[in-house]
């Protein structure tokens, strides 16, 4: 008789934990991320470094992100517990400038892991790897540095870089209230570009930066500044 009721109280215990197991709610799927990079930028002109992260998931904003380096640290973290504000969908995050490149010993070389979750449940992951290596800054042959040059099409030169994987160049007028910014995204091999006159204005200040972006992400920009009469 005892070995009976064993037998029952065993069955009674298998069916209400596989009860309690089919009502569990399963854990909701990971989504990859649209961009997930970590990368260099350094302007060669200043000799500043920073490291910039950027992150895009899908439609709705995330209530939950973080990045974790390669030894395990996290070294960014956002919350949005406001639901009214739906959280944000593209995180953009750039380190401060110390001299030189001292920026670099806390961001070390390696696979660092993105995560979040959205104001919905919805979860995301994924991986960037960040690389210290450098491309080669090319030199603006044109306009030089401190030059007043006459209003009207202007002609932008500078050195071929081998192994660029884009040229990035910048046109700012300072004197414009608002600043006013024009940037354009070039071919690896373009060694020129042609501003119409339209776009130039007469009496006012530039910033000229062109960047080369190398095939890992990482950028380096050199700047000249120059007049226009």
């Amino acid at each position: 008789m005892r070995a009976q009721s064993a037998i029952v109280l065993l069955n009674v215990t298998l069916m209400t934990s596989g009860s309690a197991y089919a009502k569990h709610p399963k854990p909701p799927k990971q989504s990859e991320f649209e961009n997930a990079e970590i990368r260099v930028e350094q302007n060669a002109t200043d000799g500043d470094t920073e490291v910039v992260i950027f992150a895009k998931g899908g439609d709705d904003g995330f209530k939950h992100f973080r990045v974790g380096s390669p030894d395990r640290r996290i070294v960014v973290a956002t919350f949005s517990l406001d639901r009214t504000v739906r959280g944000q969908r593209e995180l953009l995050f750039e380190s401060p400038e110390p001299p030189g490149e001292a920026i670099l010993a806390a961001y070390p070389e390696g696979r660092y892991s993105f995560d979040a979750v959205t104001h919905r449940g919805e979860r995301f992951a994924g991986t960037a790897r960040l690389s210290h290596e450098l491309p080669p800054a090319t030199v603006i042959l044109s306009p030089a540095d401190g030059a007043s040059i006459p209003a009207g099409p202007l002609l932008i030169q500078w050195s071929a870089v081998p192994g660029a994987a884009q040229i990035l160049l910048e046109l700012e007028n300072e004197s414009a209230d608002p600043e006013r910014v024009l940037t354009f995204n070039l071919p690896a091999d373009a060694t020129s570009f042609e501003v119409p006159a339209a776009l130039v204005s007469p009496a006012a200040s530039y910033q000229l930066s062109i960047g080369i972006v190398a095939g890992n992400g990482n950028r380096v920009f050199v700047e000249v500044g120059f007049e226009t009469e």
